[in-house]
């Protein structure tokens, strides 16, 4: 097995990721098998470091104002989305 690993988000999966991704926190781990007859498992990684999940936002802002950044204003925040969501 090579060392090199590639890691995907859920959202690279297809809509039923959920559905395996429960089955490896059910039972540690979980086969895909696909149409080609290529077998694939995948098993869930514990977390290194923290036992904090969500990240302190709150900190990482101020942080941010420390350091001199500046949010954009609210009135600014829906042309933003439509700029994420590729309509500008």
């Amino acid at each position: 097995m090579s060392a090199t690993v590639t890691t995907f988000t859920e959202q690279d999966f297809a809509p039923g990721a959920a559905k395996v991704f429960d089955a490896v926190r059910q039972f540690g781990s979980a086969m895909i098998r696909t149409q080609k007859g290529d077998t694939f498992v995948v098993q869930m990684q514990p977390n290194e470091g923290s036992d904090d999940v969500v990240p302190d936002f709150p900190a990482r802002w101020k942080r941010l104002r420390e350091m001199g950044n500046v949010p954009p204003p609210a009135s600014e925040n829906d042309r933003i989305n439509r700029i994420i969501a590729g309509e500008l």
